[in-house]
Formats: structure tokens, C-alpha cells, sequence
């Protein structure tokens, strides 16, 4: 399987994303206590959408496989056999 390159880019851009909003935070003007609260604020609610984009796309991989299972069973039923395995 070729890799088209798309994948490394855009986690590129996410880590990118991330390194220049960290020294953006640490750049500003704010007192060290204050940065370390918005610092840990941040990381937090980054960590909250990441987890909840992990669990959304387990959940909508786990609703494509029992489709696949059930469209595969459905086949099977209808040809009176198994599924035939791909070729290698």
C-alpha cells in the first residue's frame, strides 16, 4: 500500500498547530502562575476534544464493522455459502 504523503501532513499541521500555540502562551505577557493555569487549561480541554474524537470514531468504526458483518452474512445467505476469500 502506498503512502500518499496526506496522513504525515496533517499531523504535521495538528503538531505544528500545537508547538506555536505553546510558545504563543508562553510568550505572553501573563504572570508564571496565571500562564501555568491557561497552560493546564488548555492542555486539558485539548486532551477532553481528543479523547472524545477517539471514542466517536471507535464508535462509528464498531457501527461499520457489524455492518460489514451483517452485509456479509446477508450475501452468504443469499449465495448458500461462505463469502470467497480475495485472491493474494
Amino acid at each position: 500500500m502506498k503512502d500518499s504523503g496526506f496522513g504525515s501532513f496533517l499531523a504535521g499541521l495538528v503538531v505544528g498547530g500545537f508547538v506555536g500555540a505553546a510558545v504563543g502562551m508562553l510568550l505572553a505577557p501573563e504572570s508564571g502562575t496565571r500562564l501555568r493555569e491557561q497552560v493546564g487549561e488548555f492542555v486539558d480541554g485539548r486532551r477532553e476534544a481528543f479523547d472524545e474524537a477517539i471514542n466517536e470514531g471507535r464508535a462509528a468504526a464498531e457501527i461499520a464493522r457489524a455492518e460489514m458483518l451483517s452485509a456479509a452474512d446477508t450475501g452468504s445467505e443469499q449465495t448458500g455459502g461462505e463469502p470467497e476469500a480475495a485472491a493474494s
